[in-house]
């Protein structure tokens, strides 16, 4: 199971690539943001907090079995808020408090998150008691733990592969900086993707996937035939205007903000927008962890077997 940084750095900085700006060193912009990128695999304990706001069109759900399109329906138009910590600099361990919020809902749905002794633990929604969580073997397969505490590597990987190709002048930045609660003064990169960029910065990111996608083969987390079927998918994605980011690089070089929102084609999933925002702190310091290791846990397959059984075609 990726963490919350682990799975917003490489997206964040693809879309990173996308930018245009005024009149300034592109160039140089560039390599800022490859250092950037490349400095994320230093990373190996920090604090974050962060949000989503998610607008997805309901064709996305479908084919998909009726019991995770009805948990995802829920997160179609919706909040998602979360705090927490992680460190893999001796042994992987990430908790998080996510709040789930969706339209109309008057009250946000807790979802706590605890990966500890080569396990992940979660709260599902309409399946966990309260004081109950369902709990996932992580000591072996493509989320294994062993191969999770190395994502910062492939995160600089993915991210030094999306960067390759990209045009310079796509790069620009606001020339502000800003100070941040900790006293770090950070610089801003803005990312634009208009409808003068659009098509170039769809095609870049559309025919950059399939390798990015295969690296995911090569450090073993995902199988072949599960990356195949990822990329048929990928083929139909296409990034739209307007979109737009924001990165904050600290003085070391670390991206402790990012925020932006992204609109995309998915197939016939037409209209789909996603708004984030996310900031580390306390990089490479210690953490301390409040969470416990749950007492009351359900396994995996003491879930699926409360399902349904799929009825035999006729």
């Amino acid at each position: 199971m990726l963490t919350p940084k682990n799975i917003a750095i490489p997206l964040l900085l693809g879309c990173a690539v996308l930018l245009t700006a005024g009149c300034t060193d592109h160039q140089q912009l560039k390599q800022q943001v490859v250092q950037a990128a490349k400095k994320q695999e230093e990373i190996r304990s920090y604090q974050f907090t962060g949000s989503v706001n998610l607008k997805l069109d309901a064709a996305l759900f479908q084919g998909l079995p009726p019991m995770t399109a009805a948990m995802l329906s829920l997160l179609k138009e919706s909040t998602i808020e979360y705090t927490g910590a992680a460190s893999s600099a001796d042994v992987l361990q990430t908790e998080a408090d996510l709040k789930i919020t969706p339209k109309g809902a008057a009250a946000p749905i807790p979802m706590p998150v605890l990966i500890k002794d080569n396990k992940l633990y979660l709260q599902l929604p309409a399946v966990n008691k309260p004081d109950e969580y369902t709990s996932i073997p992580l000591d072996k397969g493509a989320a294994s733990a062993d191969k999770l505490k190395n994502a910062g590597h492939l995160n600089s990987v993915l991210s030094g592969k999306l960067l390759e190709g990209v045009d310079p002048a796509w790069i620009g930045t606001d020339n502000k900086t800003e100070k941040l609660a900790d006293g770090s003064t950070v610089k801003h990169l803005t990312i634009d993707v208009t409808s003068k960029n659009e098509k170039a910065a769809a095609d870049y990111l559309a025919g950059s996937l399939p390798a990015l996608l295969g690296e995911l083969v090569s450090n073993g987390l995902s199988s072949q035939g599960q990356t195949d079927a990822w990329k048929k998918t990928a083929e139909s994605i296409r990034l739209t205007a307007p979109s737009s980011i924001t990165l904050a690089v600290d003085e070391q070089g670390y991206i402790r903000r990012q925020s932006g929102q992204l609109h995309f084609t998915l197939g016939t999933a037409k209209d789909n927008a996603i708004e984030w925002t996310q900031e580390l702190n306390g990089i490479n310091q210690k953490v301390t962890f409040a969470k416990e290791t749950p007492k009351q846990v359900k396994t995996l397959d003491d879930i699926l077997r409360l399902l349904p059984k799929p009825q035999p075609q006729k």
